[in-house]
């Protein structure tokens, strides 16, 4: 067994699982997009009943002002639902499937099995099926947020 203290020992053990589940969350991510994504972000704000200076480069920073701390966290009540929503895309459909391939290894050592067709064909359905299943949760979540205009209807799908 290696080392898993160092970056190098966790690569020698976690090399092939992370690979063949990277391949399954690739093959995931082009049957649900049919494309590469890339990152989106969704801020539900709004800019209405604000009351703003007259002078017109004070309510400029008075917007930014707000908009800051409506990023940060602090809602007034004309925002208080509003939500900011952020999807990594492509890079975000990669950590989950290293993050599958390293799972996938895991209950196959403690199973302890240690052979190499196994941990393929787990780390690819791993890779495969853990990202499917997210990226529903995700989809769904945004046609929460967004209005379908926005979405799309094959994206809500």
């Amino acid at each position: 067994m290696a080392d898993m203290t160092t970056i190098s020992g966790f690569i020698e053990v976690f090399r092939l699982p992370v690979i063949m589940s990277l391949i399954g969350g690739l093959i995931g991510h082009f049957v649900k997009n049919g494309t590469v994504e890339l990152p989106k972000i969704v801020i539900e704000y709004e800019v209405n009943e604000i009351e703003l200076s007259h002078n017109r480069l004070l309510a400029w920073f008075q917007r930014i002002y707000r908009f800051i701390f409506f990023i940060l966290g602090y809602r007034k009540k004309s925002n208080e639902t509003k939500r900011v929503f952020f999807d990594l895309g492509f890079l975000g459909d990669l950590l989950i499937a290293i993050g599958t391939g390293v799972l996938a290894k895991t209950a196959l050592a403690l199973a302890e099995t240690d052979n190499d067709f196994a941990v393929i064909s787990s780390a690819l359905l791993a890779g495969y099926a853990g990202l499917s299943y997210l990226k529903g949760k995700a989809n769904e979540e945004l046609s929460k947020t967004v209005p379908e205009e926005v979405v799309g209807k094959d994206e809500m799908d």
